[in-house]
Formats: C-alpha cells, sequence, structure tokens
C-alpha cells in the first residue's frame, strides 16, 4: 500500500512551501485523496510520477505538469 503524505511532508520533498503546495492542489495541478473538505493527503507514488514526468490526469488523459 502507498505512503501518504500531509501537505507538508509533500512541500518538503517538493523543495517547495506549503503555500504553493496549497496554491498548486486549488489549481488541480496534484491529485489528492480527500478525507474531508479539509483533511487532504498525497499519494507518495504521485510524487514519483511527478518527478519522472509520468503523472496523468485519470480523467483527461493529459500529463500533468
Amino acid at each position: 500500500m502507498d505512503r501518504l503524505l500531509t501537505v507538508r511532508e509533500l512541500a518538503e520533498r517538493l523543495g517547495i512551501s506549503v503555500g504553493t503546495a496549497y496554491h498548486w492542489l486549488s489549481q488541480g495541478r496534484l491529485p489528492c485523496v480527500r478525507f474531508s473538505s479539509r483533511c487532504v493527503r498525497f499519494r507518495e507514488n504521485m510524487l514519483k510520477q511527478l518527478a519522472e514526468g509520468t503523472l496523468v490526469d485519470s480523467l483527461t488523459r493529459k500529463r500533468l505538469p
């Protein structure tokens, strides 16, 4: 099972601020798992795909930036 990361953990691994992570999330640039409107987590596997440039939106089948 893939580990779920908090926004802070995601930001640290990407080398961005927490604010930037939330901004990207609001733009739909980061796929997440929503437990509620205020609780989001990110799959560790998603980070690897993002780094490799192979992350694809499951709805549009387009590569995410």
